[in-house]
């Protein structure tokens, strides 16, 4: 049985019409004030409150953790203390805002994974925040570390309109995970009344009509996924399953060969098939699918993480030891401390 694809960005009670799901909690002004009062930077104020999101409520801090099973309103977000990377970029830029800087949303391009979730491959893409600090073409980065980064060249603008059409179609997503069809249907709806441009609206109104047996409807949503974002290739994964099972073959096989031709230009959609091959010991197929993704996108780190772990499933551990250096090269500070620790075992067990 072929899996269904779904995109998946990153999904509370479906808003009434008129009611905003990006409104800021009452207390967050005074909250983001309270912590930046002493800062004078832009980059400071915005590290002092995202150290404020993240530190212990014992220490005047949110407290808050990552939490992807659900995505929380700032309020939620507040209320919970827990958010996933939309969730919590809604809750900055909101605060950011509360202290007069200019904030927006941003999608970054270096994380982003496929995984699978049950009998379905989701496509997670990282929201972030992304604030100018004044001076001419410098911005920093904002997200789910407890820091501020300036490396925001990876990073593509988001209009709030299409933030917003993401929190829906993450909440169809999640009401649809939840057995509750018709919920996930109207929020499918709102995130294609939000910005009929973006595809993952109509897909996912495409899965839920399949699922509810409406396959006519079905195949005229993933078509309108198709036709607006042509890069995209989980309608296409969604339609040539459809028509397959209507013994439509000759017509799904056009639409697997265009979802191939996608995906594989899709780093993160190659190492996803690297890890599933080294699972099922497919070793020389894992090898060939994590280093396509290195060709694509040899700056990830966790790229070169697939790559050692492959190397040493075939029992290549000088290689193992190249590709957690490059890993280590590309790597955050404080995972490089970890991949030192690696490394030494590594080239003890060779010495």
């Amino acid at each position: 049985m072929r899996l269904r694809v779904l995109p998946f960005l990153l999904s509370t009670l479906l808003l009434s019409a008129g009611e905003d799901p990006f409104e800021a909690p009452k207390e967050l002004q005074v909250f983001a004030r309270q912590h930046t009062l002493s800062q004078m930077s832009v980059t400071a104020k915005v590290g002092a409150l995202l150290r404020a999101f993240f530190s212990a409520p014992e220490d005047g801090g949110l407290g808050i953790t990552y939490d992807n099973t659900y995505t929380r309103t700032p309020i939620e977000t507040w209320r919970d203390r827990k958010a996933n990377c939309l969730s919590l970029t809604a809750l900055c830029v909101a605060a950011c805002r509360s202290l007069g800087l200019e904030a927006r949303y941003g999608e970054s391009l270096r994380i982003s994974r496929w995984r699978r979730v049950g009998t379905t491959i989701r496509y997670e893409r990282h929201i972030v925040a992304v604030v100018p600090t004044g001076a001419i073409g410098q911005e920093i980065v904002a997200d789910f570390l407890p820091e501020v980064r300036r490396n925001p060249q990876l990073v593509v603008p988001l209009e709030p309109r299409r933030v917003l059409a993401l929190y829906y179609s993450n909440r169809a997503v999640e009401l649809l995970d939840e057995g509750n069809q018709d919920e996930a249907r109207l929020a499918a709806l709102r995130s294609i009344q939000v910005d009929p441009k973006l595809g993952v609206g109509w897909n996912i109104q495409g899965v839920v009509q399949r699922a509810q047996g409406q396959d006519a409807e079905a195949e005229r949503s993933f078509l309108r996924a198709i036709e607006a974002d042509p890069r995209d290739g989980a309608p296409c994964g969604n339609l040539e399953n459809l028509l397959k099972a209507q013994g439509r073959d000759s017509e799904a096989q056009v639409y697997r060969d265009r979802g191939l031709e996608v995906r594989k230009k899709d780093p993160f959609f190659n190492a996803f098939l690297a890890e599933e091959a080294l699972a099922d010991s497919h070793f020389e197929e894992a090898d060939k699918r994590i280093k396509q993704a290195i060709r694509l996108l040899p700056q990830d780190p966790d790229f070169h993480l697939i790559h050692a772990r492959v190397c040493l499933a075939r029992g290549k551990p000088k290689e193992a030891i190249k590709a957690l250096e490059q890993a280590r090269k590309w790597a955050l500070p404080e995972m490089q401390a970890r991949l030192d620790s690696k490394l030494a075992l590594l080239k003890g067990d060779k010495s």
